[in-house]
C-alpha cells in the first residue's frame, strides 16, 4: 500500500510541474513580445525626436505642433508597462503630422500661383489686391494649427480662383472700342430657376442650396441692377464650386465602398463606415464642410484603427 501511494504522489507531481512548465513558457512568451513592441514604439518615438529636434520644416514656433512634439518627448520616458500610452502618442503625432505637411504643400502651391498671376500686369485691379492679401495671409498661416491652415486654403474668391484667365485680365491695348452688349439678368436669372425647380437631390433637405436660390429669386424681382449683377457671380460661383466639391465627395464615396468591402476588421470596418456616411451626409452641407471633410478623408487609405479622424470629422460637423 506504502508503494502503490507514493507512486499516485510522484506521477501527480509530475503533472503539476508540466502544467506549471507550460504556463511559465506562455508568461515568457508574452513578456518578450511586450518588451517586442516597446522596443518597436521607442524607436519610432526616437526617431521623430531625431528628425523634428532642430524644429525643420515650418515647425518653429508651431504651438500645436509644439503640444504634439512634447507628448512624444514623454512617451520617451514611459516604461514598457505603458505601451498603449506609447503607441496612442506615436499614433497621435504621425495622424497631425501627415495633414500638417499635405496643408502645407497645398499652401505652397497656391502661394506660387499668386506669384505667378501677380506678374501680370494686366491683371485686374480687384484680384490684385485680392492674390497679394492671400500671399501674406498664406505665408502667415505655416505656423497656425491645422484647423486654421484649412480655413484660410478655404477661403477662395469666386471672381478671381478657378476661373478662366481672360476674366481676371484686361486687354493692355485697344486700337477700337466697342459697346459690351447689355446682360440680360432676367432671363438669366430664369434659366437658373427652371434648372433647379425640381432639385437633382429630390426633397432632402439642402439650406445653404436654398439660400442661394432665394437670393436669386429676389434680385429677379427687383430693379438694383448692382444687386441684379452682384447675386449673378455670386451664385454663379457658388453653384461651380458646389458642383465641383460634389463630384469630389462622389469620388471619395466611391473609393471607400472598395475599401469597406476588402476590410475584415469589424473594428475598422465600423469606423470606415462611419466616415462614408458622413461623406455622404456633406453633400447637403455647406462649401466649407464639403471641403474640411475632403482634406480630412484625403489621408485615409486603409483601416481607420486610431480614433483621431473620427474626433476631426466630428468637430467640423459640429461647426
Amino acid at each position: 500500500m506504502k508503494t502503490s501511494a507514493l507512486t499516485i504522489g510522484i506521477i501527480l507531481l509530475a503533472r503539476l510541474v508540466k502544467v506549471d512548465g507550460r504556463r511559465g513558457t506562455t508568461e515568457i512568451s508574452e513578456t518578450l513580445e511586450l518588451y517586442k513592441t516597446d522596443a518597436k514604439y521607442t524607436a519610432l518615438l526616437k526617431e521623430i525626436n531625431s528628425t523634428y529636434h532642430g524644429r525643420p520644416h515650418n515647425t518653429a514656433n508651431n504651438l500645436e505642433f509644439e503640444k504634439y512634439f512634447q507628448t512624444v518627448l514623454s512617451g520617451l520616458n514611459l516604461t514598457v508597462y505603458d505601451i498603449a500610452d506609447k503607441i496612442d502618442i506615436y499614433t497621435d503625432f504621425t495622424v497631425y503630422n501627415q495633414i500638417r505637411l499635405e496643408l502645407e504643400r497645398e499652401i505652397s502651391k497656391t502661394i506660387q500661383v499668386a506669384k505667378n498671376l501677380l506678374s501680370l500686369k494686366n491683371l485686374l485691379p480687384h484680384c490684385r489686391t485680392f492674390f497679394m492679401d492671400q500671399q501674406v495671409q498664406m505665408a502667415a498661416s505655416i505656423s497656425q494649427s491645422n484647423l486654421m491652415k484649412m480655413e484660410i486654403l478655404n477661403n477662395p474668391s469666386p471672381e478671381c480662383e478657378n476661373v478662366e484667365l481672360n476674366q481676371i485680365t484686361f486687354l493692355e491695348t485697344t486700337t477700337t472700342t466697342t459697346t459690351p452688349k447689355p446682360i440680360n439678368y432676367d432671363s438669366i436669372f430664369r434659366d437658373i430657376l427652371q434648372k433647379y425647380s425640381k432639385r437633382p437631390w429630390g426633397n432632402l433637405k439642402y439650406l445653404e442650396f436654398d439660400e442661394q436660390i432665394w437670393q436669386v429669386f429676389m434680385a429677379l424681382n427687383t430693379d438694383d441692377k448692382i444687386y441684379k449683377k452682384e447675386t449673378l457671380i455670386g451664385f454663379m460661383g457658388y453653384d461651380k464650386d458646389r458642383e465641383k466639391l460634389d463630384k469630389a465627395l462622389a469620388v471619395r464615396i466611391g473609393k471607400f465602398k472598395k475599401i469597406i468591402a476588402n476590410e475584415t476588421d469589424s473594428n475598422c470596418k465600423g469606423n470606415l463606415l462611419y466616415l462614408n456616411k458622413r461623406l455622404s451626409l456633406a453633400m447637403f452641407e455647406t462649401l466649407e464642410k464639403k471641403r474640411k471633410i475632403l482634406v480630412i478623408t484625403n489621408y485615409i487609405h486603409s483601416c481607420v484603427k486610431h480614433e483621431e479622424h473620427l474626433k476631426i470629422v466630428d468637430k467640423i460637423n459640429k461647426t
